[in-house]
Formats: C-alpha cells, sequence, structure tokens
C-alpha cells in the first residue's frame, strides 16, 4: 500500500471514529445553550454584524424571522451527519447568497463563529476543550466547502 493510499485510509478511519462523538457533542451543546439562553438569533446576529458591519447593510431587509430561519439552516448544517448531503446543499446555498444577494464568502467564517462563540458564552464553564474541538472542527469542514465553491 502507498502512503498516499494509507494516508486516505487512515483519515478516513479516524473520521469514523470521531464523527459521531463530535456531532453528539455539537447537539449537546446547542441543546445546553438552548435551556440556558432560549432563542440565541439576536445575539448571534448582534456578534456577527459587529464584526461584519457589512453584512448588517446587507441584511438590513430581512426581518427576524428570517434571520431565525437562516441560523436554523446553519445549525441544521452544524449537526447534520451525512456530509454529502450537506455539502451540496451548502454549496447550492453559498451559490444562492453569493449571485443573488451579493453576499461575501469572507462573510460565512464571522457568522459561524458568532453561532460558535455565542454558545460558548452562553455555556460558559461547561464549555470546554472537547466542545471547542467539535465545532472547530465541523465548523472547518464547512467553511473547507464554501471555499470550494
Amino acid at each position: 500500500m502507498d502512503r498516499q493510499h494509507a494516508s486516505f485510509l487512515a483519515a478516513t478511519l479516524l473520521k469514523t471514529i470521531y464523527a459521531r462523538p463530535m456531532n453528539d457533542l455539537i447537539i449537546d451543546t446547542l441543546e445546553r445553550c438552548g435551556e440556558r439562553a432560549g432563542d440565541i438569533s439576536p445575539a448571534v446576529y448582534k456578534s456577527f454584524f459587529a464584526a461584519n458591519p457589512e453584512a448588517f447593510e446587507l441584511m438590513a431587509h430581512s426581518d427576524d424571522g428570517m434571520k431565525g430561519r437562516m441560523l436554523a439552516q446553519t445549525i441544521e448544517l452544524l449537526m447534520d451527519e451525512d456530509a454529502g448531503a450537506t455539502n451540496d446543499y451548502l454549496r447550492w446555498e453559498v451559490n444562492n447568497h453569493v449571485s443573488a444577494y451579493a453576499v461575501h464568502l469572507e462573510m460565512y467564517p464571522d457568522f459561524l463563529t458568532a453561532l460558535r462563540n455565542t454558545v460558548a458564552e452562553t455555556l460558559g464553564d461547561q464549555w470546554g476543550e472537547p466542545e471547542a474541538l467539535a465545532w472547530d472542527t465541523r465548523i472547518g469542514s464547512l467553511l473547507d466547502e464554501i471555499k470550494a465553491v
């Protein structure tokens, strides 16, 4: 077996071993966050718009319901275990946002970071390295797909 093939197999095995627990940890943090804070949408968007004022201008026409739906779809992407279906949907959404709404690819990391940080801040001392690793790994995967668009 050549080195490239061995690396691929090792990466696939690691993804299989860790995908479920990381996914479960993300879901668990979201559930605990919801129990503590209820609707985190206002806090996420406040953080996002502070980090990216241009996004505030682009979303000035969006009401709270639309923002809530966008956040819910993002959370679904974070929790989804089917990377193939998730990536197809994500690429479609990104292409749609870029072409129809003049969204810049640089806005996605700010939005995902705002969501992650809001969950972390809400959980306080219940947020640790395992939670950070799970979120950072999943967000990294989503951003890799976004960059590929």
